[in-house]
């Protein structure tokens, strides 16, 4: 039985999606370097606004498909949860640029190691889709290896945010950091959330 009937308009779309997270997140490690803050959010914000647009476009085309390759409501989970993950790198770096927080930290810089390499497994994990059954075994595995580094995120949260708590002095830095931290964080439960969607089309198509 065939995982699911070809339909490469979806996964193109899929795929177009994947391209722009990629997008930002480059853009996202960059942080690091950037002189301009301000100019760096924007450059997000036209990557998110190009997400968006990607978006729309498979809500569209579903209300215009009869017959889908995957279930409905699969298709605009997925590229629900995909676009999500773009709009809080859009606010991560906003936030960064508001509060003129400097990324250039420790703590930071291991936020961002391991949000490159989940977001890389995203990457991977999606174009698999078109793949049908062939796809179905590097899905499984990527959203283990995604569930793995989130994992590491959290705990990860959890030590950065208990030692500021702990050990700064300033109430404003506290709750300026805290945020970022967190915005960080959710970029991993984002990402989680995709490897959850991509498994439950899997699990639906055996």
């Amino acid at each position: 039985m065939a995982f699911f009937p070809k339909n490469i308009d979806f996964f193109e779309l899929f795929d177009a999606q994947a391209e722009q997270l990629k997008a930002a997140a480059v853009l996202l490690r960059e942080v690091e370097h950037v002189k301009d803050l301000n100019e760096h959010a924007r450059r997000v914000r036209e990557v998110e606004h190009a997400a968006d647009q990607i978006t729309h476009k498979i809500f569209q085309t579903l209300n215009q498909t009869f017959i889908t390759p995957i279930d409905r409501e699969d298709i605009i989970a997925l590229a629900s949860r995909l676009d999500d993950v773009i709009d809080m790198i859009d606010v991560t770096v906003s936030h960064l640029a508001l509060y003129h927080v400097s990324p250039q930290t420790r703590e930071i810089e291991q936020y961002l190691n391991l949000l490159d390499s989940i977001i890389e497994e995203v990457g991977k994990a999606v174009p698999e889709l078109k793949r049908g059954s062939k796809g179905q075994q590097t899905i499984i595995k990527q959203s283990e290896i995604i569930n793995f580094i989130e994992n590491q995120v959290d705990q990860h949260n959890r030590r950065t945010i208990g030692e500021l708590v702990n050990n700064s002095q300033d109430p404003i830095t506290v709750i300026k950091l805290k945020e970022v931290y967190e915005d960080l964080e959710a970029i991993a439960d984002r990402c989680e959330d995709v490897a959850n969607i991509l498994e439950t089309i899997v699990v639906k198509n055996q």
